[in-house]
């Protein structure tokens, strides 16, 4: 045997390992792709099982105004058959403490036609946090084995996305151009997971966007009371032990805040000048639990307050502001409250935080 024979069956031989490699592979892409399908809820015909399934297929894409599509989450479906309306409170969690709100996101889904890995999931994350909107965007995952939404996992299998984005709050509303942007990420993201993508109407999602933030405007009610200085500035180290003996927490230089036992804004009191003779006490109306419980809690700190510091009570054209006045601002906030409600926002609610409250 001569040197050319050696060569031909060493490179036979190389050849016959890469095929049995190669099969092995293919068996086993086969084989996970298979149990991805159960997994998805296929059931075997044989045993005459019948798939698990979430509720029907959803419409896609879906803005926040139209009427739910078949088969919408499972923890929004029975709140928006209820009401008729989107203006149901969202469920469970989805991802990360984010549960979708038909009232507050814009939302599209992304179904596959195969399962895609957890790798590619945190990439599509990243892709949205790479947009650096100024309002939140949110990404769940379909996890077919365990049957409901969650955060993305690297070492995961999933079928399907939902991307979102927040239509406002009371600082920011969604532009024509992020709300492009946000469509234009999930469009590559679909590409990346080979999933179906049917662009939405951007001119709809931007005037539902507006509405939104006329309704986040409407309610947008601060009820302030200024404790003003009667004998100079105040002392920081009087002032320092004034607030924390009225329940305040320091949060930063010249401005405390007070919060209930849910961890929801009650009150904030803040340094209204440089020189400290002037404090403003204020009562942010749609983060506080809607009750009058918040404006008696208002009134006490402000008498608290003013005792300590040797300061009077006044409202913003320096009038005096005495006890008589409780009655008729909570008569005023009552039919705030009773608004909001009707408008599917309750007050210190989930929802109430969302538009409302400020890092």
């Amino acid at each position: 045997m001569n040197q050319l024979h050696l060569v031909l069956l060493l490179i036979g031989a190389v050849l016959l390992v890469a095929l049995y490699l190669y099969g092995k592979w293919q068996e086993r892409r086969t084989l996970k792709r298979l149990d991805a399908s159960m997994r998805a809820g296929v059931g075997d015909a044989l045993l005459g099982e019948a798939p698990v399934r979430r509720a029907a297929s959803r419409i896609e894409p879906r803005l926040g105004g139209e009427p739910a599509g078949e088969g919408a989450p499972l923890e929004n479906a029975a709140a928006v058959e209820e009401t008729g309306d989107l203006s149901a409170p969202p469920g469970a969690p989805h991802a990360d403490g984010w549960s979708e709100d038909p009232l507050l996101d814009f939302v599209l889904e992304l179904r596959c036609s195969h399962a895609f890995d957890g790798v590619a999931a945190l990439e599509a994350r990243a892709q949205l946090d790479r947009l650096a909107l100024p309002l939140p965007t949110h990404l769940a995952v379909w996890d077919p084995k365990a049957q409901h939404w969650t955060a993305p996992d690297r070492f995961g299998f999933y079928s399907e996305v939902l991307a979102s984005v927040q239509m406002a709050t009371r600082r920011e509303v969604l532009s024509e151009i992020e709300a492009s942007r946000f469509v234009s990420a999930v469009q590559q993201i679909a590409l990346a997971i080979d999933a179906d993508f049917d662009p939405p109407e951007m001119g709809q999602l931007v005037a539902q966007a507006a509405e939104l933030d006329a309704l986040c405007a409407q309610f947008d009610v601060q009820i302030t009371l200024t404790l003003e200085a009667q004998g100079g500035a105040f002392e920081n180290t009087l002032l320092t032990a004034a607030a924390q003996e009225a329940g305040f927490v320091a949060r930063r230089p010249g401005l405390w805040d007070r919060r209930d036992d849910q961890g929801r804004l009650l009150l904030t009191l803040t340094a209204a000048s440089l020189l400290a003779d002037r404090l403003a006490l204020s009562l942010d109306v749609p983060l506080a639990p809607g009750d009058r419980g918040s404006l008696a809690a208002l009134f006490s700190a402000a008498h608290l307050l003013a005792a300590r510091l040797n300061a009077r009570i006044v409202d913003d054209n320096g009038r005096t502001v005495d006890a008589s006045a409780l009655d008729a601002i909570g008569a005023e906030l009552d039919k705030l409250y009773d608004e909001m409600r009707a408008a599917g926002i309750e007050p210190g609610g989930p929802r109430a935080q969302r538009l409302y409250a400020v890092g």
